[in-house]
């Protein structure tokens, strides 16, 4: 008996042990979500590209400002010539020369100015910032402008009165020079609103001056040299 049990023992320890079953082991399946592309909103407006322009430090910002006060005074022009229709042949010529001097004034005359006087009350306005605001504010009034001019035309030339025609062109001249006087100040109310309360206050009447000076410049340029006006450039 004890024979038989060693020899049992002795198969025993010699046997391999029985595998266990062990599951493999699991590995979570990784998903991939596509990443969400924007939607195609195709070409920016010519409005848009116009008063967006270059960010500020980029390598172009100085040409696109340029280019975009350039922009402004030829679609001025193009309203100065809508008016000149009523008359045709040289008062043309002569309302479009007249129309863009007003934005060129401004900026000419009253924009150093102010960057002066915001300098002496420290505000943290750049010179290129105060061209930057010149610029898209002379190229909202010619888009204004330029958008008047089909209207402004068959208004003037179907106007049985003088005085009609006068007085709808000097109402186009004021809605654009409003939104043109709104976008230069709303560029420069950006780096005013990091100033402090002292300063945001004296800049505020600083503004308001010069929103009175641009007004009475432009309105000053444009009744003394278009003809539309009895003026004589």
């Amino acid at each position: 008996m004890q024979a038989h049990a060693s020899y049992v023992d002795a198969l025993a320890g010699d046997a391999p042990p029985e595998p266990r079953g062990e599951a493999p082991p699991s590995h979570a399946e990784e998903t991939h979500v596509a990443p969400e592309r924007p939607a195609d909103e195709g070409a920016p407006s010519f409005a848009k590209s116009l008063l967006e322009g270059a960010t500020d430090g980029a390598p172009g910002a100085l040409r696109d400002d340029a280019r975009r006060f350039a922009a402004g005074l030829a679609l001025a022009a193009i309203y100065g010539m809508s008016i000149g229709t009523r008359n045709g042949g040289l008062s043309i010529v002569k309302h479009a020369a007249a129309v863009p001097l007003a934005p060129l004034a401004v900026a000419g005359l009253g924009v150093p100015a102010l960057f002066i006087v915001l300098t002496l009350f420290d505000a943290p306005v750049e010179p290129k910032v105060a061209v930057k605001a010149a610029a898209r504010g002379a190229a909202t009034t010619g888009l204004v402008l330029g958008g008047l001019s089909p209207a402004m035309a068959l208004f003037v030339t179907s106007s049985s009165s003088h005085i009609g025609a006068g007085f709808s062109a000097g109402l186009g001249l004021i809605v654009a020079g409003a939104f043109g006087l709104r976008a230069f100040l709303g560029s420069l109310g950006a780096p005013l609103g990091r100033a402090s309360a002292g300063v945001r206050t004296m800049s505020g009447f600083a503004l308001a001056g010069f929103a009175v000076f641009a007004t009475a410049l432009s309105a000053r340029v444009w009744w003394s040299t278009l003809p539309i006006f009895g003026g004589g450039l």
